[in-house]
């Protein structure tokens, strides 16, 4: 006798194909870097490099570990990230610093030129 089909399970299905669906169409887009967990998206994040799978940058994780945050305290306050993704984001960083520290700089005059124009 087959399980009846109920409304929560034709619910969790559609959710899992939408989610494939959505990893699908990203994969196909993406440019992989030579870290296995970093990619470039057009369109997602201007391009930059992204945690593989997310939104959150390797600027927003070298950032960060500036601020004093260990790996492990990341990955808590971002639940979708794994240790070997934060770490492979400071390798990718290592090995791309300059691009990245420009992209810090570049935020940080950004949020320089709101705060002045939000006081003025």
């Amino acid at each position: 006798m087959k399980p009846a089909v109920t409304l929560e399970t034709i619910q969790t299905e559609l959710l899992d194909m939408k989610t494939l669906l959505r990893h699908l169409a990203l994969s196909s887009r993406q440019m992989v870097t030579e870290h296995p967990h970093i990619v470039r998206v057009p369109g997602v994040c201007g391009g930059r490099p992204i945690v593989a799978g997310t939104r959150i940058s390797v600027r927003t994780i070298v950032e960060r570990t500036r601020l004093g945050d260990s790996p492990d305290q990341i990955v808590m306050d971002y639940p979708p990230l794994t240790l070997a993704q934060v770490y492979d984001a400071l390798s990718y960083y290592h090995e791309h610093q300059a691009e990245i520290d420009a992209e810090i700089a570049t935020n940080e005059e950004m949020l320089k030129w709101v705060t002045r124009r939000g006081a003025g």
